[in-house]
């Protein structure tokens, strides 16, 4: 991807100093640009929703494995935490569906609501479990090998990057 393709570039302010989150973090930005790149380029309806089921699948699936790194930290934040996240899958649904039935051009409102919505989260919502997490002292080194492992199962059913070389 060159630089003018790239909507929402990742800057080293939006690190959560977890890797495995960091990481998934990192591709739901990839998507977005994803998704964007495809918008630029006019990509056919077809690219353009598998793009969208690959970001809702893989956002789904990061949102289960943070919520489970705070649940077995236990983090007092995590219910309002939850919250947050299913507020956005709410809203990506919904955008999706105005896409898909509605046959509504809603590609740069999507753009920008994640855009704006992923970087808020990240920084505002995100850093605050995880300097919770730090100052406790859970481990997060033995977390990250678990969740690792868990997160390749779970992403090998969804295949999310088989995306990346249809579009």
């Amino acid at each position: 991807m060159t630089n003018e393709e790239v909507f929402f570039k990742w800057l080293p302010e939006y690190s959560v100093n977890i890797k495995t989150i960091d990481d998934q973090h990192q591709e739901l930005v990839n998507i977005l640009n994803r998704l964007f790149v495809a918008v630029s380029k006019r990509e056919g309806s077809n690219a353009i929703a598998g793009i969208l089921d690959a970001l809702t699948s893989y956002t789904r699936t990061h949102f289960a494995l943070e919520e489970r790194l705070m649940r077995e930290a236990k983090y007092k934040d995590l219910i309002p935490h939850m919250e947050e996240h299913r507020k956005l899958i709410t809203q990506l649904d919904e955008l999706c569906n105005k896409h898909m039935m509605e046959e509504k051009p809603i590609y740069f409102e999507m753009l920008s609501f994640l855009k704006s919505w992923l970087r808020d989260h990240i920084q505002g919502v995100d850093t605050k479990y995880s300097a919770a997490l730090q100052q406790s002292g859970f481990s997060v080194a033995s977390w990250e090998r678990e969740a690792s492992a868990e997160f390749a199962l779970m992403s090998a059913s969804k295949k999310w990057w088989e995306v990346w070389k249809v579009a």
